[in-house]
């Protein structure tokens, strides 16, 4: 298993959750993964790519495929694919590792030129997720259930909890995120590391710790087309189409 790479030209999205009935991410993410085989850039998909909590293995066979292919482009093209497991798709780990085309970690451990970043997808941060695995796993999947009768339920609950979440998100920088996540990412920084990047949360921004370094989350392709850009020992936070 591969965790530390180097790599000074770096693509990381998350939160594809191909399979699930709101996901409508195969659409941008293709040209997106082409567009990074053009410019020559390794990808790194930080956790819930496929989605499986919410689906069915048999649907994410079916909604896949142009996604692989265009996977198998990159390879062919010269670069690098990493995919690290998150809690929606953690169950189709050994698949995505028998595939062939993709190194899966837990986790990633990146240099670039002088720059030490960390790239996890935050699931094990979420205080709900660890206090209560099973309650945690139920909901999820009721929650998928829900989404099947009118996948608009989603959209209503991400505005609900941006709506509950202005007043934390003055101790987490980032609108809508819980200040743990933020927390979770200094402490890997007070470890060596200059820049941290999860998902999970489906709330995308950036974030200067207390210490000085950075905090990137690159959201949900579901809602937005995020991503983080690691070149040349920087990183930044883009949206796909805009000066693409």
């Amino acid at each position: 298993m591969i965790t530390t790479i180097r790599s000074d030209r770096l693509v990381v999205i998350s939160d594809l959750h191909l399979g699930n009935p709101f996901s409508n991410s195969k659409k941008k993410v293709i040209p997106f993964l082409k567009w990074a085989a053009k410019e020559k850039y390794d990808v790194c998909i930080n956790g819930d790519g496929l989605e499986i909590a919410q689906s069915s293995f048999s649907k994410v066979a079916f909604e896949v495929p142009e996604f692989l292919r265009a996977l198998s482009e990159l390879r062919r093209a010269g670069r690098e694919v990493y995919y690290i497991t998150g809690n929606h798709d953690i169950a189709l780990e050994h698949f995505l590792e028998d595939w062939g085309m993709m190194k899966v970690s837990p986790f990633l451990n990146v240099h670039s030129g002088d720059l030490r970043v960390r790239i996890e997808h935050g699931h094990i941060y979420d205080p709900f997720f660890v206090k209560y695995p099973v309650l945690y796993d139920r909901l999820t999947h009721f929650a998928g259930f829900l989404l099947k009768i009118n996948p608009k339920i989603y959209k209503l609950w991400i505005l609900f909890e941006k709506w509950t979440s202005y007043r934390r998100a003055k101790k987490s920088g980032i609108v809508g995120e819980q200040p743990h996540f933020r927390e979770a990412a200094e402490e890997l920084t007070n470890r060596g590391f200059d820049a941290v990047i999860f998902g999970h949360t489906h709330h995308a921004g950036e974030k200067n710790l207390e210490n000085g370094n950075r905090y990137f989350n690159t959201g949900s392709w579901m809602l937005t087309t995020h991503y983080a850009k690691i070149e040349a020992g920087k990183v930044s936070l883009e949206i796909w189409g805009i000066g693409a």
